[in-house]
């Protein structure tokens, strides 16, 4: 597949190379007018499915944790090629623990930056899951952990400290190895606490589901990061398990055990830090 020559031509692009096509978009390696290496994504009918604030993000990190955007308008967008391997590669080797080391120090390097932006908030982020009306049809033990999760997610949204912009979509498989070394793509642009953003991090990476459904995996990421950002490790698993009834409700999974059992799991570790 090949991308249309306009966008080629406008961006002086040469020797498209597919690589991926996600829900929502196609990805190219492609050549810049340099000869460097780039990444060009085109939206399927022209829809970036919301993700333009986090281009805005990324733009004006201008590179600081994360790819450099050389061109977005709306549904095309060109930035910088990460030859990698990511983070997932290295989690789903058996380097975790090395994974869960760089996931940080990029996170705080996009942290350092703070650009003053206008981004969405987590109050907004989830507003799907605070509205969510409890189906009585629903499994007992999904109603009540995602009732458990609406009540977390109102304590988190009301105690949010160190606001920062976050990348928001912040795991294993949108972080890729570089020249410069590990930086994040894909963000979605949300500014809130902190700590919400490593929480996707604790159901990550894909195809790992011995490693990411392990209890002592999430307590352990829990305890390296809190360490590091100095704060308590169940403040890590409550954003975790609040963001995982959050994918559940984006998804409509209401009932399927392997996300409802994974949101119990974070539950359950978060009484366990108590």
């Amino acid at each position: 597949m090949m991308p249309p020559a306009a966008v080629l031509l406008r961006y002086d692009l040469s020797g498209p190379e597919h690589i991926a096509e996600t829900a929502i978009a196609h990805i190219w390696k492609v050549a810049q007018a340099n000869g460097d290496p780039a990444a060009l994504k085109i939206y399927k009918n022209g829809d970036p499915k919301g993700e333009e604030t986090g281009f805005a993000l990324m733009q004006a990190l201008d590179g600081q944790g994360a790819a450099r955007i050389y061109h977005f308008d709306h549904s095309i967008a060109v930035l910088e090629w990460l030859d990698g391997p990511s983070l997932g590669d290295l989690s789903r080797n058996g380097q975790d623990d090395l994974a869960a080391a760089e996931l940080i120090a990029v996170a705080d390097q996009i942290h350092a930056a703070q650009p003053k932006l206008t981004l969405p908030t987590l109050r907004d982020h989830f507003k799907p899951l605070m509205t969510l009306k409890i189906d009585p049809a629903w499994a007992a033990r999904t109603k009540h952990n995602l009732t458990h999760a609406q009540q977390i997610a109102a304590q988190l949204l009301d105690s949010q400290s160190q606001i920062r912009a976050l990348h928001g979509d912040l795991h294993h498989d949108n972080i890729k190895g570089s020249a410069r070394g590990y930086l994040a793509f894909d963000a979605k642009g949300v500014t809130g606490d902190r700590c919400y953003e490593l929480a996707n991090a604790f159901q990550n990476p894909l195809g790992a589901d011995d490693l990411v459904h392990d209890p002592a995996r999430a307590q352990r990421l829990a305890h390296i990061w809190g360490q590091h950002w100095n704060v308590p490790p169940q403040r890590l698993l409550s954003w975790a398990a609040a963001h995982s009834a959050l994918s559940i409700t984006w998804t409509g999974n209401f009932d399927q055990a392997a996300h409802t059992d994974l949101l119990g799991m974070f539950l359950g570790l978060i009484a366990t830090e108590a």
